[in-house]
């Protein structure tokens, strides 16, 4: 699993194999508490040697 929000870098969140990757994570940089504007995309990780497949990124607005 993959997080940004706006003005930061892509977060990655790993969990295992046919398991549930739990998303109660904090970032704890206030900053980003207040932003408008987030991305969230699911990746499954190939190893070093091949690239990533991700899916589409999905794009999330406070009003």
């Amino acid at each position: 699993m993959q997080v940004k929000v706006e003005g930061y870098d892509w977060s990655r969140y790993n969990g295992k194999q046919k398991k549930t990757v739990p998303l109660d994570y904090y970032n704890w940089d206030g900053a980003e508490r207040y932003t408008v504007n987030a991305y969230i995309r699911v990746c499954r990780d190939k190893g070093s040697l091949h690239p990533d497949n991700c899916s589409v990124t999905k794009h999330y607005k406070r009003p």
